[in-house]
């Protein structure tokens, strides 16, 4: 070919989509050119890693849109050239490490292309006795609780504020109204725009507990989509994943996060319940050798820093239980 070949690089909707921009006839456009050829998949994915770094570095819109008229004077000195055959450091690399892993496979089955999927995911863990605060991109702040993960995209705060909770978190959300703040159990979906709130999702445990301080968050059932409840503050609802039922009950907005200051307060909690709790903050096992005593019910509190022996002398003197303490191994009678 005598003449070089041009080709159409819509960078206009991909700075656009990167910005959370596009509107639904866009988004199928820039899906359709991804999809459909290999060239434009790698030019999307130089485009974005360039867009992350920039974002990284300073954080604002005018510092990308810098980097990317640099990175199109790079890639265009030369039409004569091959297209991507200019290399620069990439400074982003980590973030597409699981997509390089894959080989050629750069788009989902049915040449769908799901822009979204380039992001890797990153996980935080906290051991059991533990207690973790970490703060996501868009400032939202997260404290973790013991034997908690949570888990999101590195594009988090970009495309979308989605994350995947599996054990305990109190999420103070930024505010964003053109997009919503989502957090993903295993039965229910919580939604909301800005707020302080609470959720307990324990795969090991039968019940799924959401408590708002503040704003409002809306509840999605994964199981039954067109199911939804707005919830209030000073709201608990506690879901039961086997019934599929729901209790709501008026509780203190402080209720939320208490056991954030490394404070556990129980109120009219069974005796299983209470015990799940101490497993986690001390990283013990309890076994009941009497399962009426599972049933049992007590009010009151109890703080991480206080000694385990004296949390269980205090609870036992009711006389409802015994209890036999070897090593880690705590057995209940």
């Amino acid at each position: 070919m005598n003449k070089t070949e041009q080709i159409y690089y819509p960078d206009d909707l991909i700075t656009a989509y990167l910005n959370n921009e596009l509107n639904k006839e866009q988004r199928v456009e820039l899906e359709q050119w991804v999809a459909a050829d290999t060239a434009h998949k790698q030019y999307f994915y130089e485009m974005t890693e360039v867009w992350l770094a920039a974002n990284a570095a300073s954080g604002t819109q005018e510092e990308s849109n810098r980097a990317f008229q640099h990175f199109r004077g790079r890639i265009f000195v030369s039409q004569k050239k091959k297209r991507f055959s200019l290399r620069f450091v990439r400074v982003a690399a980590a973030i597409f490490a699981g997509i390089l892993l894959l080989g050629g496979g750069y788009y989902w089955g049915h040449n769908h292309f799901d822009p979204s999927s380039l992001y890797a995911m990153q996980t935080v863990e906290v051991p059991i006795g533990s207690r973790s605060r970490i703060v996501l991109q868009d400032g939202t702040v997260v404290w973790l609780n013991a034997g908690s993960k949570l888990s999101y995209t590195s594009g988090f705060s970009h495309q979308d504020r989605h994350v995947r909770l599996e054990g305990e978190g109190y999420f103070e959300v930024t505010r964003n109204e053109k997009l919503p703040f989502i957090v993903n159990t295993s039965d229910l979906d919580v939604k909301v725009l800005g707020t302080k709130f609470s959720v307990k999702a324990y795969t090991d445990e039968e019940n799924i507990e959401v408590i708002l301080a503040e704003g409002s968050v809306n509840l999605l059932n994964i199981k039954n989509p067109d199911e939804s409840l707005i919830m209030k503050p000073e709201q608990q609802v506690i879901y039961n994943k086997e019934t599929g039922t729901t209790d709501i009950h008026k509780v203190p907005a402080s209720l939320a996060g208490h056991w954030t200051t490394g404070a556990h307060f129980f109120n009219e909690q069974t005796l299983e319940q209470i015990v799940r709790e101490l497993e986690k903050s001390f990283d013990v096992t309890f076994i009941f050798r009497n399962e009426e005593k599972k049933k049992l019910t007590f009010y009151g509190d109890f703080r991480v820093d206080d000694s385990l022996d004296d949390i269980l002398m205090i609870m036992s003197s009711s006389g409802k239980f015994k209890y036999r303490k070897t090593n880690n191994i705590i057995e209940l009678y």
